[in-house]
């Protein structure tokens, strides 16, 4: 098909394609509605250490470390346990289950990622309660500080401060339906012009309701459905009479048009 053809196909199929479109993006953002609704709660970290005596490279290499170490740290069963059993407000019903669900849930409560080689560490915390997510993430933060130790050998000497404190979301954040259903136009519309590409026949064509030239003609309980609005010659035989050339009825039994 050259690319002329194409343009032309994309005119005639202007309504195929915004109703395929239309049903990937409806479909994807009722499959998104589907999971819980999720707040996020965001704090940063900052690790720092005695660097007396090292040379820039050594501490730079020493930050990516650490900062690394207690990024996976916070996914372990041992830290969970210390925030659920902390100072802190947290719902432990929340956990349910056997214990390797309860870590699941964990794993997908917390993210952590850490900037380059700075010693910074970021924490995302995600519940459907915007406050239990200010309190994990508050457990988190104070965990980090007081008992760093239990997770470096390095002792006192390696220190972590708070440089964000906890920062909850106004809106729910998971799953982003603004970004799934930006995904879904995009999807959509790439398949929609695939589609019409392989089946440009007419017999192929997407319509969601009826459109203007669909009409229904209702008399004595019969009905005649028009596929569209043009006019046809009828059959004299019927005994009708015609104006305008023979294109619409005057007079006549119509009961015999219908039978």
């Amino acid at each position: 098909m050259e690319f002329t053809d194409f343009i032309k196909l994309l005119k005639k199929k202007k309504g195929t394609i915004l109703n395929l479109t239309f049903i990937a993006v409806v479909f994807t953002l009722a499959i998104s509605l589907l999971f819980p609704l999720k707040y996020s709660a965001k704090s940063r970290l900052l690790v720092v250490q005695n660097t007396a005596g090292s040379d820039p490279y050594t501490v730079s290499r020493s930050n990516e470390y650490l900062g690394n170490l207690f990024a996976q740290v916070a996914y372990s069963g041992s830290f969970y346990n210390l925030v659920l059993n902390s100072q802190y407000n947290i719902d432990k019903n929340y956990f349910s289950g056997g214990y390797n669900d309860q870590i699941k849930k964990w794993q997908k409560t917390i993210a952590t990622k850490t900037l380059s080689d700075t010693g910074i560490i970021e924490i995302n915390i995600y519940h459907p309660n915007p406050y239990q997510a200010q309190q994990i993430a508050l457990a988190i933060n104070d965990i980090f500080i007081n008992k760093n130790a239990n997770y470096q050998g390095n002792g006192s000497s390696i220190k972590i401060s708070v440089i964000d404190q906890p920062l909850v979301s106004t809106y729910p954040v998971k799953p982003n339906l603004l970004q799934n259903g930006l995904v879904a136009l995009i999807g959509g519309l790439m398949l929609a012009l695939f589609f019409i590409y392989l089946f440009p026949e007419d017999r192929y064509s997407l319509r969601l309701w009826p459109t203007r030239r669909d009409k229904r003609v209702r008399n004595t309980g019969h009905a005649i459905a028009l596929d569209s609005l043009d006019y046809y010659p009828l059959n004299n035989d019927a005994g009708l009479g015609y104006d305008n050339g023979g294109l619409r009825p005057q007079s006549g039994n119509i009961r015999n048009v219908l039978r």
